[in-house]
């Protein structure tokens, strides 16, 4: 049994040793996304898929081998045989639609392919603006965590304190064991988010941290009001390949067609005789000609069209709709103070309260509205990105998305 763990671990571990080594060590943080896109897991299953239909097309549009037919019969001196070569016709066009499907699948899997590295950008779009939000978040606490402790610290010193003191060192000793506790639950999801990147590309804490030069990476609108999402391609070619299979459904009813040349030797005992002639075999429509198939393919064919000219519409009115609400967030986001005057303005009550100008309850106040106000700050750039990534996607654009 021990065997079989020792064994299980260090197949993970080779696992997980394959796809660390799967990127080169990063120069940008566009490196990240760029190989991450391209040599996720995810994408070479579909890329497989995509090779694995490459050949589709003639597969299943092959014509059929003939068919030698010989038939023999023996009656004391007298023989009769029968040869006949046939051929299967395709009469009513089953050929081409096979063929036809088998492109638009292959087409299918393309755009999947695209779709899958669609959202894995998204994914990695995410986790870099996670890991910067908890950087920054981080960052606001341990100065939090350390002006608390200071002042503690500075109070313990005094040799009497006040009532008022003593109730203030009281609070100021539970605000800095939940930014402590607050802290290590930040710690942990980061090490969660570095995960990740490692798992999937063999990213390190150090080399991701050295391209996030900036906190907040915002990514530029291009307005592509004309273009369409990978989905509505997808929808687009799966409403084709409903009409191909309709297609082939109507040209079933005349399936095993088949004709070819046909040679006769009848020997009697005392007479023989060689005849040559044509064989033609045909299915005869009598009980059906195949309506039920070709209801059902037609009701599929015209739902899928149904479909895809209301998605198109949804579509359209949605591109719209998240243009207008990225720029009202935007200009929200542009009316908050920058991290840079968050920290000054924090640092100057500090020096207030140092200087017994405040109150310690407006004291312990300023670190809460500091945390919240950078919180905030950071949920509305991360609400901006995620309208972008599905603009994007709307526009079928996200895969080409860079940092």
């Amino acid at each position: 049994m021990h065997w079989k763990i020792i064994l299980m671990i260090a197949m993970l571990m080779q696992s997980s040793f394959s796809l660390a080594q799967s990127c080169p060590e990063p120069k940008k943080l566009d490196d990240i996304l760029s190989c991450l896109k391209n040599s996720h897991y995810l994408v070479q299953i579909k890329d497989f898929e995509v090779q694995n239909s490459s050949h589709l097309e003639k597969a299943m549009g092959q014509r059929p081998n003939p068919i030698l037919d010989v038939q023999t019969v023996h009656a004391g001196n007298a023989r009769q045989t029968q040869i006949i070569l046939a051929q299967e016709i395709d009469l009513g066009g089953r050929l081409s639609a096979l063929r036809e499907q088998g492109k638009i699948i292959h087409k299918v899997n393309k755009v999947q392919k695209t779709i899958t590295q669609e959202e894995i950008v998204e994914t990695v779009l995410l986790n870099i603006h996670h890991l910067i939000h908890l950087n920054e978040t981080l960052r606001v606490n341990n100065e939090v965590f350390g002006s608390l402790d200071s002042v503690i610290r500075s109070l313990k010193k005094r040799p009497v304190l006040n009532p008022e003191q003593e109730a203030s060192l009281l609070n100021f000793g539970l605000q800095k064991a939940e930014v402590q506790n607050l802290i290590a639950l930040l710690e942990d999801e980061e090490e969660e988010v570095l995960l990740f990147f490692y798992l999937n590309g063999g990213y390190k804490k150090e080399q991701i941290l050295s391209v996030m030069k900036d906190h907040y990476h915002p990514i530029e609108l291009i307005d592509s009001p004309d273009t369409s999402s990978l989905n509505l391609t997808k929808l687009g070619l799966e409403t084709k390949l409903a009409k191909e299979e309709w297609d082939l459904q109507k040209a079933n009813v005349w399936d095993g067609i088949s004709v070819g040349p046909m040679f006769m030797d009848d020997k009697l005992e005392d007479f023989s005789e060689k005849l040559y002639g044509v064989a033609f075999t045909m299915p005869i429509p009598v009980w059906q000609m195949n309506g039920a198939n070709k209801a059902r393919a037609q009701i599929a064919f015209s739902n899928s069209q149904r479909q895809f000219d209301l998605f198109k519409k949804k579509e359209t009115i949605e591109k719209e709709n998240l243009t207008s609400r990225i720029s009202k967030l935007k200009e929200s986001l542009a009316k908050l103070p920058k991290s840079a005057e968050l920290t000054s303005s924090h640092k100057r009550v500090e020096r207030l309260y140092s200087q017994g100008l405040i109150s310690s309850t407006i004291y312990l106040d300023s670190h809460r509205i500091w945390r919240d106000v950078s919180s905030s700050k950071l949920e509305l750039e991360e609400k901006i990105l995620r309208l972008t990534i599905e603009y994007y996607r709307r526009v079928g654009k996200l895969i080409e998305v860079h940092l």
